[in-house]
């Protein structure tokens, strides 16, 4: 765990975020702003996490070590509930969107499903790259 005494808005937290990007050791990371606490997950050594924190000059040190067997995150969770939410949206409205293009023999409303599809395809990969 992190204190970083300069990290007030999310601009910092993305700031942060971006730095930490490239450590393939790090699980997850979870911020608490008004706290101004960070909590890193990750395996191996804390020395790249640490080094990388302290060199973004936002008064990062470190807190605290433990060990945990956690690895499930709710942010992940989160994000694959909403985009099986959007999926399932878009999916049913290409279906509507095509059945009555059909129907009233619209192409507009055709192409504008086919729209919806690839866009429920995009979802569909992003839940694989999340998941």
């Amino acid at each position: 765990m992190f204190e970083i005494t300069k990290m007030d808005c999310p601009s910092e937290e993305n700031l942060i975020r971006m730095k930490l990007d490239g450590i393939s050791s790090i699980a997850n990371l979870d911020f608490d702003i008004p706290n101004r606490k960070l909590t890193v997950f990750h395996s191996g050594e804390t020395d790249q996490i640490e080094k990388s924190v302290i060199e973004l000059n936002l008064g990062g040190k470190k807190i605290s070590t433990e060990q945990t067997d956690q690895t499930e995150f709710k942010e992940n969770a989160n994000q694959k509930k909403l985009l099986w939410s959007v999926l399932a949206i878009n999916f049913a409205f290409f279906i509507i969107e095509m059945t009555t293009g059909i129907i009233s023999k619209s192409m507009g409303l055709v192409a504008d499903s086919l729209d919806m599809l690839a866009d429920s395809f995009v979802y569909g990969i992003s839940l694989f790259a999340v998941g």
